[in-house]
C-alpha cells in the first residue's frame, strides 16, 4: 500500500513538473488573432512589445495595451537606441514613432509593399528586409538599398537578418544566404555550399561565431570553414521547419518550428510541446531572450520558460 502511495505522489509530482514550464500570456481569452504573435521586443523600461495578426500591443503591469491601430498583421517589431518603436505591416510597409507620438510611414526605410524584419547591428544602424524589394540599410546618413540587381542578394524576398560579432550582416532570403562585410557580397546555397535548402527563415550567431541557419528543410552550422547539417530523421528536431533561433544567456541554442519549440545544449536536444508541457501552441514564430529568460511567440499568445 505504502509502495503504490509513493508511486502515485512519484508520477503526480513528474506530470506536475512537465507541466508547469511555462508561464503564458494572452491578449484576448480563447481563439484570436490577437494571439498571434509574430514579434517581440522590449523597450528601455522592461516593457514588452509584441506584433501580432491585429496590431502592436504593450504590457503594462497585468493589461496589453493597444499601440496604434488594430486589425493590421504585423510582422515584425523593433525599438532602436533612440527608442524608436519600428513596425513593419504586411501590406503596409514600415511605420515609426515614438511612445506618446503619432506614428507614421518611413516610404524610405522600405521599398516593397511588406517589411519581414527590422534589426540593427552592432553599430546600432537599422536593417530592413522586406517582401520583395531587397534590403534597406541606415548608415547613419542616408538610407540605402541593396536588390538582386545589384549583385547583392539571392533573392529579394528577405526572410531574416543577425548581425555577427565582426559587424558582417548575415540575410536570409527565398534564394539562398547572403553575407555583406562592409565592402563585398558573398552568397551561400544549395550550389556551392552543403546549405539544406535555399529558403533560410532564421539566423543566429552563438557567443563561439558559429552561424546557425534555420531553413524549410533542415538546420545548417557554418564556423567559417565548415558546415555541419541536421535532419529530424537523425534525431534532435521535431521537424525540418526552423522559424526562428536564439541563444539564450548559458549557451543553450532555442529553435522555434511549427512542431513545437526545441532546446540543444550542447549534447542534448528538448522539445516542448502542447502535448508534453503547458506551451499553448506548437507553432513558434519568434524567440527572444530578456533578462536571461526564453519568451516564445507562438500562435495562440507569449509563452516563458520558467526553468
Amino acid at each position: 500500500m505504502k509502495k503504490n502511495i509513493w508511486i502515485f505522489f512519484l508520477v503526480m509530482f513528474t506530470c506536475t513538473s512537465v507541466f508547469a514550464q511555462w508561464k503564458n500570456y494572452k491578449i484576448e481569452n480563447g481563439q484570436s488573432p490577437k494571439n498571434d504573435v509574430r514579434s517581440i521586443c522590449f523597450d528601455r523600461e522592461g516593457k514588452m512589445w509584441i506584433g501580432t495578426w491585429y496590431g502592436v500591443y504593450k504590457q503594462e503591469s497585468d493589461q496589453w495595451l493597444i499601440q496604434g491601430v488594430e486589425n493590421i498583421y504585423v510582422n515584425t517589431v523593433f525599438i532602436d537606441y533612440t527608442s524608436t518603436l519600428w513596425v513593419g505591416i504586411w501590406g503596409g510597409g514600415v511605420y515609426k514613432g515614438k511612445e506618446g507620438e503619432e506614428w507614421k510611414q518611413a516610404k524610405e526605410a522600405c521599398q516593397s509593399v511588406s517589411a519581414n524584419i527590422i534589426t540593427a547591428d552592432r553599430k546600432g544602424n537599422l536593417w530592413i528586409g522586406t517582401f520583395d524589394g531587397g534590403v534597406t540599410h541606415f548608415n547613419g546618413k542616408k538610407w540605402i538599398s541593396y536588390k538582386t540587381g545589384d549583385g547583392a542578394l539571392g533573392d529579394n524576398s528577405v526572410q531574416t537578418i543577425f548581425s555577427d560579432s565582426k559587424n558582417r550582416i548575415w540575410i536570409g532570403t527565398n534564394h539562398g544566404l547572403s553575407m555583406f562585410d562592409g565592402k563585398t557580397w558573398t552568397l551561400f546555397n544549395e550550389t556551392n555550399s552543403p546549405l539544406p535548402d535555399n529558403d533560410v527563415y532564421s539566423l543566429c550567431v552563438d557567443n563561439k561565431d558559429n552561424l546557425w541557419i534555420g531553413t524549410c528543410n533542415g538546420l545548417a552550422i557554418y564556423n567559417g570553414k565548415k558546415w555541419k547539417t541536421y535532419k529530424k530523421e537523425a534525431g534532435g528536431l521535431p521537424t525540418d521547419l526552423i522559424l526562428s533561433i536564439v541563444e539564450d544567456a548559458k549557451g543553450n541554442i532555442w529553435f522555434g518550428t511549427n512542431k513545437g519549440v526545441t532546446v540543444y545544449n550542447g549534447k542534448e536536444w528538448t522539445t516542448y510541446t502542447v502535448e508534453n508541457s503547458n506551451l499553448p501552441d506548437n507553432c513558434v514564430q519568434t524567440i527572444t531572450i530578456h533578462n536571461g529568460k526564453v519568451y516564445c511567440g507562438t500562435g495562440s499568445g507569449v509563452s516563458v520558460f520558467l526553468r
